[in-house]
C-alpha cells in the first residue's frame, strides 16, 4: 500500500475529528443518535444554553454532520451521514459503557440519512 494514496482520506478524517472535538458537539450527536430532535428538546435534555447550542449546531451543520428542517415554529435536527452514527456509537461504547442506551428525544419522525 502506498501511504501517499491515503492523504486525501486522512485530510477528510482529520476534518471530521475537528468537528467532533468539542464536548458539546459530541453530546448533541449522542442525543440525536438515530432520531430527529428539536432544538428545545436538545437544550432541555443536555442543559446547554441557547447561544452555545446555536453555535454548536451551526458548526455541525456547516461541517455537514447534521441537517435542519423547520416544523412550525421549531427547528429539528438529524444526523446526515451513517458513518457519523457509527463513530458516535463506537465512542459511546468505548467511553460510556455503563450509560443508558436510550436516546434522549422521543421524536418518532426519523429522516433517512
Amino acid at each position: 500500500m502506498n501511504v501517499k494514496e491515503l492523504i486525501p482520506a486522512s485530510d477528510k478524517a482529520a476534518q471530521l475529528l475537528k468537528s467532533l472535538s468539542h464536548p458539546q458537539r459530541l453530546l448533541i450527536l449522542c442525543a440525536l443518535g438515530r432520531k430527529e430532535c428539536s432544538v428545545a428538546d436538545l437544550r432541555d435534555e443536555l442543559g446547554i444554553d441557547q447561544v452555545p447550542m446555536s453555535q454548536q449546531l451551526m458548526r455541525l451543520r456547516a461541517d455537514g454532520l447534521v441537517a435542519a428542517r423547520r416544523v412550525g415554529t421549531s427547528v429539528h435536527y438529524r444526523i446526515t451521514r451513517l458513518e457519523i452514527l457509527a463513530i458516535v456509537e463506537a465512542l459511546h461504547t468505548a467511553f460510556c459503557p455503563d450509560a443508558e442506551t436510550d436516546k434522549v428525544c422521543t421524536a418518532t419522525n426519523q429522516q433517512s440519512a
